[in-house]
């Protein structure tokens, strides 16, 4: 075999096993946990404001529209996650007794190392950190009534893609 011929081989013979959603958007991309059915796809419209995201959540049985804009004090992307909220006026305490999640949201790097999460035309990040997510669902009274399991962990990992 001719040198450097063996390299080309390899090369070829990796490219050709990345995923198909290697160039999704962040806008569209799919993420899942290992260890639980939950799901976290981006359905970013394309008129959004930068940094901002909107994100279908599956978990277990609860389906709810996550919405993901930069903070006020330090203009790191926000994730909220509602359920059921209320329709009319809320006050502070009705909206905080609706909402099942409120954190930052975190892109992981190949090498493990955390960044800011990527506008919706950009490329998905390979994984993503929610800071304490399963410890804010866990025993919530909303999730014991749709049988969600109490694994539902902190790191999503780039799966799918949605439609571009």
């Amino acid at each position: 075999m001719r040198p450097g011929l063996s390299a080309l081989i390899v090369l070829a013979a990796g490219s050709a096993t990345m995923p198909a959603h290697a160039s999704c958007s962040q806008g569209r991309a799919i993420y899942h946990t290992p260890i639980s059915r939950t799901e976290l796809a981006f359905v970013t419209p394309e008129d959004a404001a930068a940094k901002t995201h909107e994100v279908d959540v599956r978990l277990g049985a609860l389906e709810s529209r996550a919405y993901i804009n930069p903070s006020a004090d330090l203009n790191q992307p926000v994730m909220t996650l509602p359920y059921q909220c209320p329709e009319d006026d809320l006050t502070e305490a009705d909206l905080d007794a609706c909402i099942l999640y409120r954190g930052v949201v975190y892109a992981l790097s190949a090498g493990e190392t955390l960044r800011t999460l990527p506008d919706a035309d950009k490329a998905a990040a390979t994984q993503i950190l929610l800071p304490n997510f399963s410890a804010s669902l866990y025993g919530n009274p909303v999730l014991d009534a749709i049988e969600a399991d109490g694994k539902q962990g902190d790191i999503f990992t780039l799966s799918g893609c949605g439609d571009e």
